[in-house]
């Protein structure tokens, strides 16, 4: 399913990624990169699109690609979300990237792609739909919060990756083989 914009802006076309699909992968892993390199965080994608198309056939994430109408073979921005609990919410959306090619910015693009994330996360019945930005993202922060997005200021994202998830110093072996793990 494809969805359009109209008027005197210059129209984009969204529509889902498709595991299958020649070049869709490529695309969000080409996004994926181009975003990590903004974030100075390049060297941090270790994902491979291999990898990719397995998660998206398996169902772990849903992802909008946008195009400029008339143009189908160029995707200039995408958003990827998937499932996460909450023990206050229950199920919720959460929005792991965001991402519109710097040419196209400015557009209304942005905004689509948040609106469509937005009516996606209400369709599947979900009260709250997350992301997190880097705290330098100053237009990121101010085009969040003009949308009414609430930033947690008191709030620290928190992660176990590479060698301390690897390496980590388990102390309760014995109770954690009793749960099979």
């Amino acid at each position: 399913t494809m969805a359009t914009t109209t008027g005197a802006k210059p129209a984009f076309v969204l529509r889902w990624a498709e595991w299958q699909r020649e070049g869709d992968i490529a695309s969000i892993c080409a996004l994926v990169r181009e975003l990590a390199e903004f974030e100075k965080e390049l060297h941090s994608v270790k994902l491979t699109p291999d990898q990719m198309r397995e998660d998206l056939k398996a169902g772990h994430f849903v992802c909008l690609l946008a195009t400029k109408e008339g143009d189908a073979a160029e995707a200039v921005g995408m958003a990827l979300c998937h499932t996460r609990y909450s023990t206050w919410d229950g199920l919720c959306m959460h929005l792991e990237d965001l991402h519109v090619k710097t040419e196209c910015r400015g557009q209304g693009l942005g905004r689509l792609l948040i609106e469509a994330c937005v009516k996606y996360t209400q369709l599947q019945g979900l009260r709250r739909l997350c992301w997190e930005v880097l705290d330098w993202n100053a237009d990121a922060i101010a085009f969040y919060r003009g949308l009414g997005a609430e930033l947690l200021e008191t709030w620290r994202c928190v992660r176990l990756s590479g060698d301390n998830l690897a390496h980590f110093p388990f102390r309760n072996e014995q109770a954690l083989r009793q749960l099979q793990l």
